[in-house]
């Protein structure tokens, strides 16, 4: 079985796309800057709906 990604990103009407770490999910969200509807979900914690702050913060986290 592939490994799960951390984070989804739903596009309405695109397939998910899955993210590993949440700089990969800044880089996605900026090459989907006219995209209506995006959510991104963290699938480590359940959290749905994260704003951009709140990966920005993740980021952040990350890199420590």
């Amino acid at each position: 079985m592939p490994p799960k990604n951390r984070f989804s990103i739903q596009v309405p009407g695109r397939s998910n796309i899955g993210c590993d770490t949440a700089d990969e999910v800044i880089d996605a969200l900026n090459d989907l800057e006219d995209a209506k509807g995006v959510t991104v979900t963290d699938l480590q914690t359940g959290m749905k709906d994260l704003s951009r702050e709140a990966i920005e913060e993740l980021a952040n986290a990350e890199r420590l």
